[in-house]
């Protein structure tokens, strides 16, 4: 079996879609030859923890947790908060902020670069350098955000000359929270030069979708594979709720976080025309982490009652409400570059199979799958009357027993997708 080191800052206990993927290769990387060496930190700074994730680590697996200095306590310290606090994922896009944080969200975008977790790339080359050895890696593979982790791969790759790949679960300059700041010219230029580098020392590339794909390819990565996010067939199997169950109410879910730009403006406003004019029987069941400004929208039009809002659950809890749902709410970011964003809680909606309504880009990735798959359907952010009529639509079929969806995802699940990456691991390895 060879042995492939992962460098992730997000691994169990830490929660939320950040660690899905790389866990989820993990998982199934032995079933393909690769025994997975991981390179992490003690406690990732994530915005929740999810310890029933802790059973998806294979008894194959070494984990390595090296710390490093973490910025964020300092920004703890600074605005107040409590050392253990967890920051809520959207921090640095909240529309109302202290001047204190204001000031630490400057320091943030332009001192720390490529991103808060820099601190981390020297203990972690230092000690990256020994677990090469003493494990006998055969090859490296990064996977980011925070992009600091393909900083530390491209150093350990440069120094043992050891084969590196490198994933993009987003962009690098074009990540959603830096379009909506202003960076200085000198922080911008010394990041593009950083992304630049790493592009052209790894010798594979791969994301999760066509648009980053051309993005990357656009500015000199050698090579670019799309591996798409996916769902893991064993977690619905443990689930334990029956995907046939129909509701009282016409139930809409919605699990994962809810910064501003997901806000589905267009969706709340037509709610109660909805249940004036075709019924009051909908209800909707959201589990996550929600803005103050969403929850503040909800309450502006009246409609809390028709809303039932959780907390974050656990993995496993997230997957029942979607398949004890009647329809699921999919929201991609409405944000200037936002046709590759294919977030990973769509594969499990699709594995759901409940139908999908969407809002997002009609020419973006995330549409582009829901058509193929024949799992939903979506509208644009501001067709108010469309929103309507679809919402009417997937009642009436609610109502009347209709499916129209064929839900064929079958491609996409997490094992599939785990032996795409080891194939390139594999030819990079002849």
């Amino acid at each position: 079996m060879k042995n492939v080191l992962i460098i992730t800052y997000y691994w169990p206990p830490a929660g939320g879609a950040g660690v899905q993927r790389v866990l989820k290769f993990a998982k199934y990387l032995p079933e393909f030859g690769f025994r997975p060496i991981i390179l992490t930190v003690p406690k990732p700074d994530s915005p929740v923890d999810d310890e029933t994730l802790q059973k998806d680590i294979p008894p194959e697996a070494k984990v390595y947790k090296i710390s490093g200095f973490e910025p964020f306590s300092l920004y703890k310290k600074f605005t107040g908060k409590k050392i253990d606090e967890k920051i809520p994922a959207d921090i640095l896009q909240k529309s109302s902020k202290s001047i204190k944080e204001k000031l630490a969200s400057w320091i943030r975008f332009n001192v720390f670069i490529p991103d808060a977790k820099i601190g981390w790339y020297f203990s972690a080359v230092k000690y990256g350098l020994k677990i090469i050895q003493k494990e006998q890696i055969d090859i490296i593979f990064s996977s980011g955000p925070p992009h600091t982790t393909a900083l530390i791969a491209k150093k350990l790759a440069k120094i043992t000359r050891k084969k590196w790949v490198v994933d993009f679960r987003d962009p690098w300059l074009e990540i959603v929270y830096y379009q909506h700041v202003k960076r200085n010219r000198i922080t911008l230029a010394i990041d593009k030069h950083l992304e630049k580098s790493v592009l052209k020392q790894a010798d594979f590339v791969t994301t999760v979708s066509e648009d980053i794909k051309s993005l990357l390819l656009e500015k000199g990565a050698k090579v670019v594979k799309v591996i798409e996010n996916g769902f893991d067939e064993s977690d619905f199997v443990l689930s334990t709720s029956n995907e046939n169950h129909k509701n009282e109410y016409f139930t809409i879910a919605y699990t994962g976080g809810m910064s501003v730009d997901r806000i589905p403006f267009t969706l709340l406003k037509i709610l109660p025309r909805f249940v004036d004019e075709i019924s009051p029987q909908i209800r909707f069941v959201f589990a996550g982490k929600f803005c103050s400004e969403f929850l503040d929208e909800l309450n502006r039009l009246k409609i809390s009652y028709l809303f039932e809002i959780q907390n974050f659950v656990t993995h496993q809890e997230s997957i029942k409400i979607l398949k004890n749902s009647d329809a699921l709410l999919l929201v991609i970011n409405n944000v200037q570059n936002n046709l590759g964003i294919v977030t990973g809680k769509m594969y499990e909606y699709l594995a759901a199979k409940k139908p999908i309504l969407a809002i997002a880009p009609p020419n973006g990735d995330a549409n582009k799958i829901l058509t193929e798959t024949n799992s939903g359907k979506s509208i644009d952010y501001l067709g108010e009357e469309g929103t309507f009529n679809l919402l009417s639509e997937f009642y009436s079929n609610w109502k009347e027993g209709k499916n129209p969806f064929t839900f064929d995802s079958n491609y996409h699940s997490r094992k599939n997708k785990t032996a795409e990456l080891s194939q390139i691991f594999m030819e990079l390895l002849k």
